[in-house]
This record gives structure tokens, sequence and C-alpha cells, in this order.
């Protein structure tokens, strides 16, 4: 333990020295912050130059990229055009049909509703038939329980 003693009496006398010369750089640097320097509008200033000057910058690629390559456009709005041109026309031959479907579709629902009800009637009629038939077959039944002479 002795041996340590020096090494802590020196670090405590460097420590003591060393201390002015922290004190004196201290202050530089625990200068108070500019309220201005970390405040939101600024920022906001920044980022919105930023995109500025990249939205500018792809401005400039794309109009450049329109120069180089007119002709491949051209043809390419030529063609869609035409592809937009057909789509139209055969919209315009679909709609003048829709009358004449929508007719159709109303006369096929008629007759289909018709014939719904009338196999709805037939349906019906069937099953009251079996259950008048069951209501008999019942009737004889318990008839027949009552005489037990009358075989099975």
């Amino acid at each position: 333990m002795i041996c340590r003693l020096p090494f802590f009496r020196y670090a405590l006398i460097a420590g003591i020295v060393g201390m002015p010369l922290l004190a004196g750089a201290m202050p530089a640097a625990a200068k108070p912050l500019d309220p201005q320097e970390n405040s939101l509008p600024p920022a906001v200033n920044s980022f919105a130059a930023y995109l500025k000057a990249e939205t500018n910058e792809a401005m400039t690629a794309a109009a450049r990229f329109a120069r180089e390559n007119k002709d491949v456009l051209a043809a390419a709005k030529s063609r869609f055009g035409a592809q937009i041109a057909a789509g139209r026309a055969l919209l315009s031959g679909q709609k003048a049909r829709l009358p004449i479907l929508g007719k159709d579709a109303s006369a096929m629902w008629e007759a289909w509703t018709v014939e719904v009800v009338s196999s709805w009637a037939k349906i019906e009629r069937g099953a009251h038939d079996a259950l008048d038939w069951i209501a008999t077959w019942m009737r004889n039944q318990s008839l027949s329980d009552q005489h037990p002479e009358t075989p099975v």
C-alpha cells in the first residue's frame, strides 16, 4: 500500500495544477448557444433550399433527356395515342350496344322471374300433396293401431 501512495500523490498534484488550465478553457467551451442556431425555421429553410436545388437538378436532367430523345418520345406518344383512340372507339361501340343489352337483360330477367314463380308454385303444390299424403298415412296408421286384428 505504501507503493501506491506516491502514485496517488502525483495524480492529486497533477489534478490541482491542471485545474486552472481546464477552468480557463471551460468558459470558451461553455458559451451559451445562440437561440437562432437551433431553431426550427432555419432548419426548415435549409431543407426547403435543399429540395429546391434537387428539384431544379431533376428538372434540368429531365429536360436534357427530353431534348436528347425527342424522336423516341414522339414515337411513343403517337403509339400511345393510337392505342387510346382504339380503346375509345371500342368503348364507344360498347356504349352503343348498351341499350340493346339492357333491353335483352331486362327481358331475360322478366322471363326468369316468371319461370321462378311458376317453379315455386309447382314445388309448393308438391309439398302440400306430400303433406296431405303423410297426414292420410298417419291417420291410417292410428286406425290400424286401434284394431289389432288388422294386419299391417
